[in-house]
């Protein structure tokens, strides 16, 4: 017995699953109104034969009183030692009633042609019975000493049952479905509330921590809004305390590194003994290593702050010319980079102009970064809002490729890097409702990485601008 238990609650979890409150509570109350219907339409039909029953056996009782005289008067004229058989007297469509006369010994007098044989017995005791099918009502003249039987078939009594029964059934194949509706449109319109809630809670994220709206909220709910307020609140304050942790710390570091970067820089150009010149040279690449992870700390503390989030109208193609002009020069990549828009004059999209440039900074650095240095850039920009940076190299394994969109997640490369850039590129483009599409080998080479961002483009010209 003890091993079924534990299957119990297994059964509950297969039977109702992931299902809504809502299909719970419609196939439950369902369920449960058919079931009281039934029950309802049971002892309505049984009170229903009762008094049927009882009307019969009234009208089987007022037949008998009002034959037995008339019988006793023709059975005395009667002198013949058999039963003489009477025509059928009682015949009312589908109820048919017989009887048999018989005198203080048993002796059958009369009987109505066409009588059953069985539920007849002449010893029979007065009153009502039943047997064979049939109901049985026997009456004694106490003055001549006659009695008679009469008997009523219980087919009429039970197919009066029947039919009380199916007029009481046949109205629930029709309520039945304008029952389910009822108990949808009801538990739907008390569960919009909860509704409400779950889609406000869903809307919270890291980006949006906005305070809920508690408005309208019945009493029941009213706790959990507050606590999930309370939750939400303490988690603002934390991340804007990291944030600010994280911004503070890369700015302050800036300025000393740049000045350590510089000295070390002007040792170098100083000095000409060997070891210092390689000590100095591992303290620069560190550095810069260094100022270059201060600058994705920056960019990462902008992205947490919702950067993306601005849906004012921008013409984004000088800040392309400007930061794809600014990337090669700090490359040194001029004979690398080849860029194709088409004679594009504008591109006017609903994204921060400062988040644009920080994706297209981050794509460019990635694909100087690990791309081979014999090998040229594609960067494209179509009318269509689709900026495209094509670089070379290895094509990288899909478990690989689906990882570089997390923090600190590098593939196997030689070359510098914080691991955050296309982790930035992710962020900002969901913030602003864009896609960005990650793929490897290029599409149409065997080989290189390709990264392209779907800009969410606005209507063209100055109407767009705020």
């Amino acid at each position: 017995m003890s091993r079924l238990l534990p299957g119990r609650p297994w059964r509950r979890r297969r039977l109702w699953g992931g299902a809504s409150i809502t299909r719970r509570l419609v196939l439950s109350l369902t369920l449960a109104t058919v079931v009281m219907w039934c029950l309802g339409a049971g002892y309505a039909s049984y009170a229903s034969y009762q008094q049927v029953s009882a009307a019969f056996d009234s009208a089987l009782r007022q037949t008998a009183l009002r034959i037995l005289p008339l019988a006793a008067d023709d059975a005395v004229s009667h002198e013949a030692d058999d039963a003489r058989d009477i025509a059928r007297m009682m015949d009312s469509g589908a109820v048919h009633i017989s009887y048999i006369l018989s005198n203080a010994s048993g002796k059958v007098l009369l009987r109505e042609r066409g009588a059953p044989q069985i539920p007849f017995s002449t010893d029979r005791t007065p009153g009502f019975s039943t047997a064979h099918g049939y109901r049985i009502y026997s009456h004694s003249d106490p003055v001549n000493k006659l009695t008679i039987t009469i008997v009523e078939s219980m087919r009429d009594r039970t197919e009066a049952l029947y039919d009380s029964v199916e007029a009481m059934l046949w109205p629930l194949l029709l309520l039945v479905p304008l029952n389910i509706l009822a108990i949808w449109l009801g538990v739907r319109g008390a569960l919009r509330p909860i509704e409400r809630l779950r889609a406000d809670i869903a809307a919270r994220d890291g980006r949006n921590l906005a305070p809920l709206d508690q408005s309208g909220q019945p009493r029941e709910l009213r706790p959990i809004a507050d606590a999930v307020a309370r939750l939400i609140e303490r988690l603002a304050r934390a991340l804007d305390a990291e944030r600010a942790l994280s911004a503070n710390s890369a700015h302050e570091l800036r300025t000393p590194i740049a000045g350590a970067l510089a000295q070390t820089q002007r040792l170098l150009a100083e000095t000409r003994e060997t070891a210092t010149r390689t000590r100095g040279r591992e303290l620069e690449a560190t550095l810069k290593r260094l100022a270059h992870l201060s600058d994705k700390l920056m960019q990462l503390a902008r992205v947490d702050a919702g950067i993306g989030l601005g849906d004012a109208p921008a013409d984004l193609k000088p800040i392309f010319d400007v930061v794809v002009m600014d990337t090669v020069a700090h490359w040194n990549a001029a004979d690398r980079v080849r860029l194709e828009t088409g004679g594009l004059g504008a591109l006017w999209a609903a994204m921060d102009p400062d988040a644009f440039a920080i994706v297209l900074r981050n794509l460019l650095d990635n694909a100087l970064a690990h791309g081979p240095k014999a090998e040229p850039v594609l960067v494209q920009l179509d009318a269509g809002g689709l900026l495209r940076v094509v670089n070379g190299g290895p094509a990288l394994p899909a478990g690989v490729l689906g990882t570089l969109t997390q923090r600190f997640a590098r593939g196997k490369t030689r070359a510098s890097g914080a691991g955050l850039g296309l982790a930035i590129v992710q962020t900002i483009v969901s913030q602003s409702g864009g896609e960005l599409h990650l793929a490897s080998p290029a599409p149409g080479r065997a080989d290189g990485f390709a990264a392209e961002v779907q800009l969410p483009l606005v209507a063209s010209g100055p109407l767009a601008a705020p």
